[in-house]
């Protein structure tokens, strides 16, 4: 015997206009609130002069130069507040 493939089930009705109008409220609130990545990107104000990636503290920065610019020195950290 052939078991036939499983279909989509279609929702008719009542059912998918409340289930269209959930979407739509859902789809408002990612909208209002934003996203994870913007929040993100407010927070990274260190950038490298040499390789342009973004750190998020100074920390970060030093760690960059010691392991992706070991030949370069590191900036005074007063040099980054501008950015």
């Amino acid at each position: 015997r052939r078991l036939a493939a499983r279909r989509p089930y279609m929702v008719r009705g009542h059912a998918k206009e409340v289930a269209q109008q959930k979407n739509a409220a859902k789809q408002a609130a990612l909208k209002k609130s934003g996203t994870q990545k913007g929040a993100a990107e407010k927070k990274l104000n260190f950038l490298c002069p040499l390789c342009k990636s973004t750190m998020v503290n100074y920390i970060q920065m030093k760690q960059h130069y010691d392991s992706k610019h070991p030949k370069e020195r590191v900036p005074e950290e007063s040099s980054f507040a501008a950015s």
